[in-house]
């Protein structure tokens, strides 16, 4: 006898569909910030206050042929790129003490490709954070990276102030080594908190335009219902996107 076909549980169609759609959303929202090419975190610097760079982390795609090391990545042309960039915020700090900026823990700068976050660490070290423009840490993520990097200075205080001697220079090859697969993780890490936190706020937000454009179409047809229908449907469309814009950029 064959089972009731009450009892028998159907595959929802939209099951499929609404995963394809998540998928295609967080991959364009992705590639939108450019994580396919300049990953969240391309690296940090650690150097001492005089502005010698003592260790490097990197990211290193082993899948990416087109994404090289900080070095390559910054400027292919200048050797001595390292120290220069370890020079110029180490200037920075001192300059802050001469116009009498006092306890200067960090500061950043931001540009159209790239941003840098720069913290001062036991009044000896500077950590220098390079990142993709579009990535925004929060205080959880910046405390494990500082975190990170802290635990390593303070366990390796006499490598670190005598970085010229050869078992420190061994050292820090293996410290770079193991930052490299720590920093891949925390990239993974965020890349898929960021998708997750995207596919929250359309759905947020996909809802709440579900309520406004009823409305705004209802407004638009009732205060100039002599337009052609045409044109103010596509007025609704525009004024609906632009709302949904200004959502996305205004969501926490």
């Amino acid at each position: 006898m064959s089972k009731p076909i009450s009892n028998v549980k159907l595959k929802e169609p939209y099951q499929e569909t609404n995963s394809f759609i998540d998928k295609t959303l967080s991959e364009i929202a992705y590639r939108s910030c450019n994580f396919n090419d300049t990953p969240p975190i391309i690296g940090l610097i650690i150097s001492n206050l005089d502005g010698y760079a003592l260790m490097v982390i990197e990211y290193n795609s082993e899948e990416g042929s087109n994404y090289g090391p900080i070095k390559s990545y910054l400027s292919k042309d200048d050797e001595n790129l390292l120290e220069l960039i370890s020079m110029y915020f180490s200037s920075i700090k001192t300059i802050a003490g001469q116009i009498n900026i006092q306890n200067l823990s960090h500061f950043e700068v931001y540009g159209s490709n790239i941003k840098v976050q720069i913290y001062f660490l036991f009044e000896k070290y500077m950590v220098i954070v390079l990142l993709n423009s579009h990535a925004n840490l929060n205080s959880n993520e910046k405390t494990q990276v500082i975190s990170y990097i802290k635990e390593h200075l303070a366990t390796h205080d006499y490598e670190f102030q005598n970085f010229n001697a050869t078992c420190s220079r061994e050292l820090f090859r293996s410290l770079e080594l193991k930052g490299k697969k720590w920093l891949k993780k925390i990239n993974n890490s965020y890349i898929q908190s960021y998708k997750s936190d995207y596919l929250r706020k359309h759905g947020v937000i996909e809802n709440v335009m579900k309520e406004i454009q009823p409305v705004i179409q209802t407004e638009l047809f009732e205060y100039l219902e002599n337009a052609p229908d045409e044109i103010l449907c596509d007025l609704a469309k525009e004024l609906s996107n632009k709302i949904q814009d200004l959502l996305f950029r205004s969501f926490p």
